[in-house]
């Protein structure tokens, strides 16, 4: 009891450390993303302060208004502090690597600096000049809103909508210069900003990771099961029991053909004959599970239940035959040796999941059935034929295939006699309701 408790207690160990490695992989994305946006900002901080500057008059030679000295000391030391303040930023973050605590925190002191300063500006002009105007601060103030745009979470922008809010409405309080009415609608207008802001991010930062967790399950996941993933999350992902069918093929003397060619050639070869394989079991709603060297593992069945699974299989090994048939015509028409291949099928009870841990982890198929299927490929050549298939594959599909039924053959490991059929292709429509029998002794 204890081992099998310690087993459990590892796979559980090895599924909880895969899924938070990919919550940390999804944070990461976000902190690379977030990282981005904020050396955004801080160019555009740079590219607004000299703006504002040339604006205001602050660089009479560039100023397109005339100078108007309101400058004091308390006002040099904030431009000054603030300029000093963007180009250190800037110079910070392209030294910087992404890194999620970081991007949680590092918005938050920024904001509210950016806000003091426009804020205090704005004050710093009333209490010289007596002139407030509401027009520059509301746009200030909304572009430190608009900041907020692609930041790390939520949180940043209810805090730039908060703090914009908030000066917005206290500095048209003391300066009198702001209606109750023009306050509420300018808050409001925040308020509405920010709610899009949030949105949006959510929706760009949900797609961007969706994209790329797509992309990282497609590296090591067959199609339907990531489709699956997506759709249900990673508990789609726990073992399951089930009667699938099992495909095995490889290349006849592919290692008589590879010490005739450059490693980059035999990579090629293969790279192009699975290529077009693979699609023909993903077209017939198979997954392939795994490349063997010159062989494939492909089954049906999973990670969804299809009651149809074994003629499916069927009908890729027809469709794999053919293919194989116009790959050697244009394989001939180059002058280049024609492929044989040899394909078995069965039909069995496996078990399906994940394995690996964090770091490397796969999707596969374990059982019985994976071996049987593997040696009735292999009787394939002691038959001369290319496509075999087991009696259990047959009962459950053959009735719509013509085939003949072999003698029966004992296989390596087995103490059973293993029956096979070959399959030689599909019945017409008018035949296929005739007794599965009449067709598997046919001559």
């Amino acid at each position: 009891m204890r081992r099998r408790d310690k087993r459990h207690g590892k796979g559980r160990e090895s599924t909880v450390a895969r899924f938070s490695q990919s919550r940390a992989n999804e944070e990461r994305v976000l902190a690379e993303n977030s990282l981005r946006g904020e050396r955004r900002v801080a160019l555009l901080r740079l590219c607004v302060l000299v703006l504002m500057s040339i604006s205001q008059g602050l660089i009479p030679k560039l100023s397109v208004e005339p100078y108007v000295p309101v400058m004091d000391w308390w006002r040099g030391l904030a431009i000054a502090g603030y300029g000093l303040f963007s180009v250190s930023a800037i110079i910070v973050l392209r030294g910087q690597k992404p890194a999620p605590k970081r991007a949680q925190w590092f918005p938050l002191p920024t904001t509210a600096l950016d806000t003091s300063f426009f804020s205090y500006m704005a004050w710093h002009t009333w209490t010289h000049t007596g002139q407030f105007d509401a027009g520059m601060l509301a746009g200030s103030l909304g572009l430190v809103l608009a900041f907020s745009v692609a930041r790390y979470s939520w949180l940043h922008v209810l805090l730039s909508t908060t703090l914009s809010s908030v000066a917005y409405a206290v500095l048209a309080g003391v300066t009198g210069h702001g209606s109750p009415a023009r306050v509420c609608f300018v808050v409001s207008c925040y308020v509405a900003l920010g709610a899009l802001i949030a949105r949006t991010n959510a929706d760009v930062s949900g797609m961007f990771l969706n994209l790329r967790r797509r992309d990282g399950l497609s590296r090591f996941l067959p199609k339907q099961v990531v489709e699956r993933v997506m759709q249900l999350g990673d508990v789609s992902l726990e073992p399951v029991q089930r009667e699938v069918t099992i495909l095995f093929s490889d290349i006849r003397d592919f290692t008589s053909l590879s010490e005739t060619l450059q490693p980059r050639q035999v990579l090629e070869l293969l790279d192009d004959y699975f290529g077009h394989m693979s699609q023909i079991v993903m077209a017939r709603d198979g997954i392939v599970n795994k490349f063997l060297g010159d062989g494939m593992l492909a089954c049906w069945g999973v990670p969804d239940h299809r009651d149809d699974h074994a003629e499916l299989a069927m009908r890729a090994a027809l469709d794999m035959r053919a293919r194989l048939e116009e790959l050697n015509a244009h394989r001939e028409q180059q002058g280049l040796p024609r492929l044989r291949i040899g394909i078995g099928l069965h039909t069995g009870v496996v078990a399906a999941g994940m394995l690996g841990g964090a770091e490397q982890h796969e999707y596969t198929v374990i059982g019985d059935a994976v071996n049987l299927a593997s040696r009735v490929e292999g009787l394939t050549k002691a038959h001369g034929v290319d496509i075999l298939v087991s009696e259990s594959t047959w009962r459950q599909g053959g009735g719509r295939f013509a085939g003949t039924r072999l003698t029966e053959t004992h296989v390596k490991g087995r103490r059973e006699a293993v029956v096979v059929y070959t399959l030689q292709g599909r019945l017409p429509a008018t035949e296929e309701a005739q007794p599965v029998l009449q067709v598997a002794t046919a001559t």
